[in-house]
Formats: C-alpha cells, sequence, structure tokens
C-alpha cells in the first residue's frame, strides 16, 4: 500500500466459499496484521453463530448485528474477512472503505457451488445460491477497490495476488 494512506486494513468481500477466511488468516501472518472474522465478531456480540442469529431472530435482526459488528472495528493493520452478505449493508460498506482497501475475492459460481459442501450451509432465508450469488455479485463489484480472481484454491497463491494489488494501490 502507498505511503501516507489512512486505510491501513485489508477488508476481504466476497461469497462464501471464496477463502475469505483461510486466505485472510494466511494474509495476516504474512503482513504480521491481525485477522478480524466478522462472523466472529457477531458470534461474540450475540453468544450465537450469524446461522443461530438469522433461524431465532430473522435476516434484519442479523443484518444490524453484522453492521453493528463492523462499525465496532477500530483497529489498524487489519485483515478483516466480512460475512458474505455485508454488501447489503451501505452504511458497513462505506465505513469499510473509510478504514481499509477493499478487495473482492471473486470466483466462478462452479467454484463457489463445488466449495459449498453440506457442514458449510449458507445463511438464507430464501431463494437459491445462484440467485444470491447474482444478487450480490454486482454490489460487491460496487464496492471493491480491486477485483482478486480466485478460482485456485491455492491460498499462498491468492495472497501473493493480493499482495501484488495491494502494492499498486
Amino acid at each position: 500500500m502507498t505511503q501516507g494512506s489512512d486505510k491501513s486494513n485489508i477488508v476481504l468481500i466476497g461469497m462464501p466459499g471464496c477463502g475469505k477466511t483461510t486466505t485472510g488468516k494466511l494474509l495476516a501472518a504474512l503482513l504480521d496484521y491481525t485477522f478480524i472474522d466478522c462472523d466472529q465478531l457477531i458470534a461474540d456480540k450475540t453468544g450465537k453463530s450469524p446461522r443461530q442469529v438469522v433461524e431465532e431472530s430473522g435476516r434484519d435482526f442479523f443484518l444490524n448485528v453484522q453492521e453493528e459488528a463492523v462499525l465496532s472495528i477500530k483497529q489498524t493493520n487489519c485483515i478483516i474477512a466480512t460475512g458474505g452478505g455485508i454488501v447489503h449493508s451501505d452504511t458497513a460498506m462505506k465505513y469499510l472503505k473509510t478504514i481499509g482497501f477493499v478487495l473482492f475475492l471473486d470466483a466462478k459460481y462452479d467454484i463457489i457451488e463445488e466449495r459449498m459442501d453440506a457442514s458449510r450451509k449458507l445463511v438464507r432465508t430464501n431463494g437459491s445460491l445462484l440467485e444470491l450469488y447474482n444478487e450480490r455479485k454486482p454490489l460487491y463489484c460496487k464496492y471493491a477497490d480491486a477485483i482478486i480472481d480466485c478460482d485456485s484454491a491455492d491460498s499462498q497463491l491468492l495472497c501473493n495476488r493480493i499482495l501484488k494489488e495491494i502494492d499498486n494501490i
């Protein structure tokens, strides 16, 4: 990242299965940054997993908790892995853009579908994974400072792409 920038964080957005958490942890270790998982912030705040919050209190309540969790991030030199649906909050995304560079980890739909196994059911109240992908992809592109191809499951390769991209920012 360029010297003198007040954006010292790297924010990872994208669909579940694109590698935000796995890559984020590796990138944080490589840069000696703190790793922040927004889903963990939600769990810490509510005592429940994001899935439980949605199932027990509804999507609107979850979106509010998710937004509050993001707005609570005040640290610098962090890799922030967001929940896939954070792009539905304009407030949260505008805030994230003020504190960091937003990188969209973009994988083709068939790769996302392949990576989503029974243990990683998507938290959604209606619609298919494809409908969600088609709904969110334009939002990811809208908010991204850069788009990183993450079709490969190789986290080290993805980190190298990210490092190259942020050197150009």
